[in-house]
């Protein structure tokens, strides 16, 4: 092919030397010719005319002049008649030279505009030439250098020729014509039915558009390849059609998109099924109206404080502990998933409601157990939530939200423990979102009003205080328990907004009765342990507090024993700062937790109320009534003040006053009263 091209590429260079000979031979044969046929024809006539003057002249004066005499007296006329002949035979050679010098020049013309017109063309070939040159050129190169698989096969499979890349992969000889080397060489045996296939398909339709097929390396590597195929002729020899077909490595590319299916269908962390390849498991099981499958819906409790306390690394580090921990203990047919964060659901087709509590509990006894990490240990434990399909609900959305809400309800009933979804909870549920609601509108349009319950020094039933309580009266549900709203706004976060309210009503009436000359009494103010652990709004409240100016001596913060308090540290720190702009702090509910002694050695106590449980059984000679006693004496050790809660007969009532206790409050003494009752008490 290149000797073809080479040749091709000199017969042009003849043809372009071979037109300039012609051009430069043509100007110089038409040049010649024109002056040899001039130069003859002028000759002939001029000599034409000189033999005819020369005959005729003279005997044409002899006539007209007879004799000697008169010839030889009109001499001058002879000489005339020469001088008429040179006149005469240069006016001829004028026109004549003239005429074929305008002949000449049009020759010349032409010949000029035929030479421009060659050399013009001769400079488009030599441009096409350089042209083609530099095509093949690239073309060459592309075929030789380029990373994609090339060669051309006939209709039988023989491979016929293989550029390097090729020949390479697959150890063709590039040299040459293949003839001995199949195309089923270069082909698994899996996929050489498809491939004969293939073939027959480009010889009946011309060509076949991006297929892909896997092949095997000279090395035994296995690689996706992508083909395009041509048919390029049909032969009447034995090769018979000839095909040329281009292979692009795809592997990469189908790792990428492997990958891909794997991010999308799997959780990255874990390596579980994700919550969309779960819940399309579940789709295809919701085509057939009779199966029979449970969806166990798994969160687990405290995660929150493994971040808090050790990072999200560490918390990554148990989430794979507890990931392989559900894989060995879940197997196939059944599916379990990460669900998102610290949520995990199992899919159990098929199952009774027996073997599945069987199967829960393997899980707990596995996983509730104490787990450790630099030195630091928590107990692992999980809320449930179980549903059937089709009892409860016959849509993945129904499913997956019943699941949710038993897990959650689970949760909320104290955690660590399985629930089975019923049609109560979502009763519930919807009755809770819309107390939540309500209790957001409330905080909005200020339904919330505070009762105060006067505290009375118990030796001479004096008022001395008195502890703002919240008071919520509903346009339309009426009177609703503070035990209803106040742990569902603890649980919300709307807590925080309702205390500032309930703060800055109290202030506002401590201020009231300060003016009217009651400063010896004192306000109690009822804090959640979230307002304490919060930084930012622990500081709005500071915030309330630099906004009035009221005797800080004589408001007390009650924090309660038996609150959650996760970072001891920051409630300490938060609670000298109170106590650094005058306020006392008094602990509620003494003795129903579990760590009371703990708070009276660690937090900043002025103040310790005893729990209306121990008062109501109080006797004269009790257990709980020597408890008391030995409290009371205990906190007047400590130098703390004693107020006792819940006083509603005169027999308790006598005995705390025989123990010492310093205050109580109670339905004995007195109700939550309003703002104006307890003014006008007050002031009598």
């Amino acid at each position: 092919m290149k000797k073809r091209l080479r040749n091709g590429c000199s017969g042009a260079d003849n043809t372009t030397g071979g037109r300039k000979n012609a051009e430069a031979g043509n100007t110089h044969f038409i040049g010649n010719n024109i002056k040899s046929n001039e130069a003859a024809m002028i000759t002939v006539i001029y000599c034409v005319l000189g033999v005819l003057w020369i005959l005729f002249s003279d005997l044409t004066i002899e006539w007209i002049f007879q004799g000697e005499t008169a010839y030889q007296l009109f001499r001058p006329v002879q000489t005339l008649k020469g001088w008429f002949y040179i006149f005469i035979t240069a006016l001829l050679l004028y026109f004549l030279i003239r005429k074929r010098m305008e002949l000449l020049k049009d020759e010349i013309s032409k010949s000029s505009n035929a030479y421009e017109e060659l050399r013009t063309a001769n400079i488009v070939l030599m441009k096409v030439q350089v042209e083609l040159q530099y095509q093949k050129k690239l073309t060459d190169n592309i075929i030789l250098e380029a990373p994609v698989i090339i060669f051309t096969h006939n209709e039988e499979g023989w491979i016929l020729s293989a550029n390097p890349f090729a020949g390479k992969l697959f150890g063709f000889p590039t040299d040459g014509i293949c003839e001995t080397i199949r195309m089923d060489k270069i082909f698994p045996e899996d996929s050489k039915k498809s491939i004969h296939k293939i073939l027959e398909a480009i010889k009946t339709e011309g060509q076949i558009r991006n297929f892909e097929s896997p092949v095997v390396t000279e090395d035994g590597r296995r690689l996706n390849i992508l083909w395009n195929c041509n048919l390029l002729a049909i032969n009447d020899d034995k090769e018979g059609a000839i095909i040329v077909s281009i292979g692009t490595d795809i592997d990469e590319r189908k790792r990428f998109e492997d990958r891909i299916k794997y991010l999308a269908f799997y959780d990255a962390l874990t390596g579980l099924p994700n919550r969309t390849l779960f819940e399309n498991e579940i789709n295809k099981r919701l085509v057939n109206k009779n199966a029979n499958f449970m969806i166990v819906y798994i969160d687990i409790d405290n995660f929150k404080n493994i971040n808090d306390s050790m990072g999200h690394q560490v918390g990554d580090i148990f989430i794979k502990y507890f990931t392989d921990c559900l894989k060995v203990l879940v197997e196939e047919p059944d599916m379990v998933a990460r669900m998102g964060g610290d949520e995990f659901a199992i899919l159990y087709p098929e199952i009774t409601k027996e073997q599945l509590i069987d199967k829960i509990n393997i899980i707990r006894k596995r996983i509730n157990r104490t787990w450790s990490m630099q030195n630091h240990q928590f107990y692992i434990s999980m809320s449930i939530g179980v549903v059937m399909y089709p009892q409860d609900g016959m849509s993945l959305t129904e499913l997956l939200k019943n699941a949710d809400i038993a897990m959650y309800t689970a949760k909320r009933e104290g955690k660590n423990r399985v629930l089975f979804y019923k049609e109560d909870i979502k009763e519930h549920n919807s009755w809770q979102a819309k107390m939540i609601n309500n209790l957001q509108y409330g905080i909005e349009e200020e339904q919330f009003t505070l009762y105060y319950q006067p505290q009375y020094k118990l030796v001479s039933n004096e008022i001395i205080g008195m502890e703002a309580l919240v008071r919520w009266i509903h346009p339309v549900e009426g009177f609703i328990e503070p035990g209803v709203f106040i742990p569902l706004a603890e649980e919300t976060g709307q807590i925080y907004s309702l205390e500032r309210l309930i703060i800055t009503k109290a202030l506002t009436y401590k201020k009231l009765l300060e003016e009217k000359g009651l400063n010896h009494i004192v306000l109690s103010i009822n804090l959640s342990g979230k307002t304490l652990t919060s930084e930012i709004n622990f500081k709005e409240l500071e915030g309330i507090l630099e906004n009035f100016k009221v005797d800080y001596s004589r408001v007390v913060i009650e924090i309660t024993e038996t609150a959650s308090i996760s970072d001891v540290d920051n409630v300490i720190n938060h609670l000298n700062r109170l106590k650094h702009l005058g306020l006392r702090v008094a602990l509620d509910d003494f003795g129903t937790g579990y760590s009371s002694l703990n708070y009276l050695k660690k937090f900043p106590i002025d103040i310790i109320k005893l729990d209306r449980s121990f008062i109501s059984a109080i006797t004269e000679n009790g257990i709980d009534t020597l408890l008391i006693k030995n409290i009371i004496y205990l906190a007047h050790d400590l130098q703390y003040e004693v107020v006792a809660e819940g006083i509603e007969t005169q027999e308790q009532l006598l005995l705390l006053g025989k123990y010492n206790c310093e205050a109580g409050q109670g339905y004995l003494l007195s109700k939550p009263l309003p703002e104006d009752k307890l003014f006008e008490i007050l002031q009598k």
